[in-house]
């Protein structure tokens, strides 16, 4: 009696199986020795040179150090109006301008000050008399400013002009309060040279020099 030769096929999971385990026994012991090696993976272990104590106390005090010094830049910058919106810092700023060679002075903003108020009148032949009144509408106190007056003709051209520092406008005082206003009167001689005949308007301007 002839027997049937019979083949079997092992099923299709089986299969897969194998071919896994042969993968697994050959190439994957590699791969991961391969990973284990890579370079971004060694960068952040604990030992890293960036994570040693050393190293990050150094970066904090440099950044510490470039904190300070900002800082201090602001307030050379701003001192003025430091001392302006806190009079209680004056004797502080003081003592660091001393070493540093600079000065405090009041604060300007011209666009604060408003001439309320002018006139400018012939006394007789040549002598004026100039009177004005001077408003600080900020909320701190500003530098007292200079004056400039343009004496003009019937064409609205200069004739003269002049500038009064505070010091010559008689001011006892280096700033102008808050709110406050301030009147002056500043009689004046026109050189005969600057033909005064041809005076007939003014011009008053305040300016920071």
């Amino acid at each position: 009696m002839l027997l049937a030769a019979s083949t079997a096929t092992l099923p299709d999971d089986a299969a897969h199986a194998d071919a896994y385990d042969t993968d697994a026994d050959g190439a994957e012991p590699e791969h991961s020795a391969e990973l284990e090696e890579v370079s971004f993976l060694r960068d952040h272990r604990p030992n890293s040179f960036w994570y040693k104590p050393l190293m990050r106390a150094t970066l904090v005090l440099v950044s510490l150090a470039l904190l300070l010094g900002l800082a201090g830049q602001i307030v050379l910058h701003e001192r003025d109006r430091i001392v302006a919106l806190q009079p209680g810092l004056k004797p502080w700023l003081l003592a660091i301008c001393g070493p540093l060679n600079c000065t405090l002075s009041a604060l300007r903003r011209i666009e604060s000050i408003v001439i309320d108020s002018s006139s400018f009148s012939k006394i007789r032949g040549d002598a004026y008399r100039l009177n004005f009144t001077l408003k600080n509408t900020a909320s701190t106190a500003l530098a007292v400013p200079a004056m400039e007056l343009t004496l003009t003709d019937s064409r609205d051209q200069p004739v003269v002009r002049r500038v009064f520092l505070p010091s010559e406008l008689g001011v006892k005082f280096e700033s102008l309060a808050a709110d406050a206003e301030w009147t002056t009167s500043l009689a004046m001689a026109v050189n005969a040279s600057a033909s005064v005949d041809r005076v007939v308007g003014y011009r008053l301007l305040a300016f920071y020099p």
